[in-house]
């Protein structure tokens, strides 16, 4: 924790450098992605299901 007021202090404000926001959406990504065949179609088709489910 002591290292995060040098880090603001030389790189900026925490929103701007920290990786968590990225990290979260790749968690939640991740398990969408059964295919080994075609991930990307299935990520795609998965993301699209989940988004029209919340639409309803």
């Amino acid at each position: 924790i002591l290292h995060v007021a040098d880090s603001i202090q030389d790189t900026g404000p925490c929103w701007s450098t920290w990786q968590f926001p990225m990290e979260r959406t790749c968690g939640m990504l991740q398990p969408l992605a059964k295919s080994r065949l075609h991930p990307y179609k299935n990520l795609t088709n998965n993301v699209y299901l989940l988004e029209l489910f919340n639409n309803l």
